[in-house]
């Protein structure tokens, strides 16, 4: 899938999203992200734009929220409105690529991470390679976030 910036910001009105509520251990787990994955990949094949975004309770302090987003830059979907000439040429057609979202007190400086996971193309065919880079990621905003909060603490 292939959009313009306008036509984008048009679509995010009638993004798909759904949330889940797990803690620390269940979403690293295969199944809890290959969920999220399928989700996304369905709605995109039906020409819609989705977030999946997990509710993560933290072993100790406020909750990590995690996401898999469509967008044509990584910047978290709800900051959509950056996506400006001053960052993208509005009338060209960009592909439409996969993001991972981490946002949480403790995570780092910002409270945010954004990474692409795949770009469009990359979504046809097997996801368990997406699967093993996406708990590969969770596993690192997890670990970060734990190592700040530790650090705080000690202070």
């Amino acid at each position: 899938m292939e959009l313009t910036v306008n036509d984008y910001l048009t679509q995010l009105d009638k993004v798909k999203t759904q949330t889940d509520t797990t803690d620390a251990a269940q979403i690293q787990q295969a199944a809890t992200l290959a969920k999220g994955l399928q989700f996304v990949i369905d709605q995109l094949d039906a020409g819609y734009l989705a977030r999946y975004v997990w509710q993560v309770a933290m072993p100790s302090g406020d909750s990590l929220e995690v996401a898999l987003e469509t967008n044509l830059i990584n910047i978290p979907m709800q900051e959509a409105a950056r996506l400006d000439p001053k960052l993208l040429e509005g009338a060209d057609a960009k592909p439409v690529n996969l993001y991972l979202v981490a946002a949480g007190t403790d995570l780092n400086a910002s409270g945010l991470r954004i990474d692409q996971l795949a770009a469009a193309d990359e979504l046809n065919g097997s996801t368990k390679a997406l699967t093993e880079k996406m708990q590969a990621w969770v596993t690192k905003q997890l670990a970060q976030t734990n190592e700040n909060r530790a650090a705080k603490s000690a202070e």
